[in-house]
């Protein structure tokens, strides 16, 4: 049965480093400072953008949330995006996706000013990622990477070492999580491979995974990765967060007290099936998540370190 990966005690120990840290900092005159830029209604952007609020609550960072209307012009999201590009108050700024698809959100992500771009978004500090030059990394990939180091010392293992030539297998090529992943991986001298849905297509997608020490998981289908895909002992860190309902016995609905279906939350990782196989595994919801923001503020922190 796979070890657990806890990424919500993990999530705990970083914030009271990096709580520490901007308290340091303000001490010193300077509070370091995120903004978020949210166009638009999309339920998911609006959940990410509380989760950070929170967050950066909690660790003593200023919080300014910029919320702009749906049908906002492209000059107008651009006007906000040069604002905090040069407010001195700010020191991480984060435009949330998925953006409305009139907005060119390509354009958009280039107006963040590369200094203040704490989740890796301009093709510039992109291009510095891919060159394995110094960067703050994307929060998400790198959350997988600090589980997955943080669980091979726990084990006496020393994480980078044991990464050096080691299969990471990643499922998903978005900007977001595969592509920096792949890269991730690269820099720490392992063998990545970046399979798809046109792999799984073609019928390879299986093949791939099975050799994996490090399966990284981010497709966005809910429960797709079984037992028959993983390697005996293999690692799986699971990025996926999907809500899909609750059923009986039965097959049928469940409901909640007001009659209302009930839903759950689930990875892109069959749990259970795959904890038979795995050597270890991070849950769905309290793994890769949990972690996400936290490491999102500590590049907050760091970028008004270097300011």
């Amino acid at each position: 049965m796979a070890a657990i990966i806890d990424g919500a005690a993990l999530a705990r120990e970083l914030a009271a480093e990096i709580a520490a840290e901007a308290a340091a900092l303000a001490g010193a005159g300077v509070r370091p400072g995120l903004a978020t830029v949210l166009v638009g209604e999309d339920y998911g952007a609006r959940v990410y953008r509380r989760q950070i609020e929170r967050t950066a609550s909690e660790l003593g960072l200023a919080y300014r949330d910029v919320t702009l209307p749906a049908a906002a012009s492209a000059a107008e999201v651009m006007a906000a995006m040069r604002a905090l590009a040069e407010d001195p108050a700010i020191h991480g700024v984060l435009p949330l996706r998925p953006m409305p698809p009139a907005l060119p959100e390509a354009d958009v992500l280039e107006a963040i000013a590369p200094a203040k771009d704490v989740d890796c978004l301009h093709p510039a500090n992109v291009g510095r990622l891919m060159l394995g030059r110094p960067v703050l990394p994307p929060a998400t990939p790198a959350a997988c990477f600090e589980l997955l180091e943080r669980h091979l010392a726990a084990g006496g293992q020393d994480p980078r070492a044991w990464l050096q030539g080691r299969e990471v297998v990643i499922i998903g090529r978005s900007n977001i999580v595969g592509k920096p992943a792949y890269l991730l991986a690269l820099q720490r001298n392992a063998t990545p491979t970046t399979v798809h849905s046109y792999t799984w297509r073609a019928g390879h997608l299986a093949a791939h995974t099975r050799r994996a020490d490090v399966l990284i998981v981010a497709m966005g289908r809910p429960e797709f990765v079984t037992a028959e895909m993983v390697k005996p002992g293999a690692i799986v860190i699971d990025v996926g967060i999907n809500s899909v309902p609750v059923t009986d016995a039965e097959g049928r609905p469940a409901l909640d007290d007001r009659g209302r279906p009930r839903r759950r939350t689930v990875g892109d990782v069959a749990f259970d099936d795959v904890r038979r196989v795995a050597g270890a595994i991070t849950p769905v919801p309290g793994g890769v998540g949990a972690l996400t923001t936290v490491l999102l503020a500590r590049n907050v922190v760091r970028a008004c370190a270097a300011a």
